[in-house]
């Protein structure tokens, strides 16, 4: 007699498995440090883990051939010196997975910063001051700011 494919694939899924959680708690980890702005997909090998609670998009949690998973993070950044902001990520997710329980399904974390937001300063986010080109056949002499008086045709066409 045959098992049903139910019996033979196993239990149903209750919640997440170690892998799911283990992404969640490291990529909500890894938006706690500051200079860290979100999660980026990305291309090609698109960092995105998928659980019960939704899609979680800049982390991917792998299978290590020592049965631990790996943590691959990209991340968008402000500009914030990058070494130093990757070692407090890598820091905050062995802790978060070691207080969730996680410590020994952690295997190696990388962390890839996508890309930088910067802040412009407010004064290049107002319009920039126009200086009119002077109109053809005027002196030139319009002031920074005004506007020269429009140029009229002259009587009978060109000169």
């Amino acid at each position: 007699m045959t098992q049903p494919v139910a019996a033979a694939l196993g239990p149903p899924m209750g919640g997440p498995s170690d892998r799911g959680r283990l992404a969640r708690v490291a990529l909500e980890a890894a938006l706690a440090v500051p200079g860290v702005v979100r999660g980026e997909a990305g291309g090609g090998a698109p960092r995105v883990t998928v659980d019960p609670a939704g899609r979680l998009v800049g982390v991917a949690a792998t299978a290590q051939r020592d049965g631990r998973y790996a943590v691959d993070l990209r991340l968008i950044a402000d500009v914030v010196p990058l070494l130093p902001l990757a070692d407090g990520v890598r820091a905050r997710v062995q802790r978060a997975a070691a207080q969730a329980g996680l410590a020994g399904a952690l295997g190696r974390v990388d962390v890839e910063f996508a890309d930088l937001v910067t802040v412009e300063p407010a004064a290049s986010r107002l319009e920039p001051a126009r200086t009119p080109m002077p109109a053809a056949g005027s002196t030139g002499t319009a002031t920074a700011g005004a506007p020269s008086p429009p140029s009229r045709p002259t009587p009978g066409g060109s000169r």
